[in-house]
């Protein structure tokens, strides 16, 4: 029911990989916070107070700004470096991005027995799904 990360494919190297569904807090995560700053309003003052609306609002940004951190986290690819975020701004720099995460993965020790990531080719390299030829006709090959 409550779902936190999804599978789903890296758009680069195509590997499955799970990211994280919300970018920020979910009603029921406010809900629980605002609860859990009522509470700790009720330990800290023992009673309710104006001051537990700051340790509410304290609760809450930290809590906005982790759920941002995290999701933005999850969107880069750990095995390629693809960053779908940053293509979406500029292409360019999502490739020099991936190009230095290679760069860096090639030297590092911990890569050394992962496979190879798959290179994208070009369109004009990859074989037709359609072996025919467009000049062929086969109502005439009966």
């Amino acid at each position: 029911m409550f779902t936190l990360r999804k599978s789903c494919y890296c758009a680069f190297c195509k590997i499955q990989r799970k990211v994280y569904v919300h970018r920020h807090l979910v009603l029921v995560e406010v809900i629980g916070l605002v609860l859990l700053g009522i509470l700790m309003t009720q330990v800290l003052y023992q009673s309710l107070d104006l001051r537990g609306l700051l340790i509410i609002a304290t609760l809450l940004v930290v809590a906005e700004i982790w759920t941002q951190m995290r999701w933005r986290a999850s969107m880069i690819c750990r095995n390629c470096g693809f960053d779908p975020v940053v293509y979406m701004r500029s292409p360019e720099e999502a490739g020099l991005k991936i190009k230095a995460f290679l760069e860096k993965r090639s030297q590092s020790a911990d890569y050394l027995l992962r496979p190879s990531i798959p290179r994208p080719q070009p369109a004009s390299n990859l074989p037709s799904k359609n072996p025919l030829k467009k000049e062929q006709n086969l109502s005439l090959k009966m």
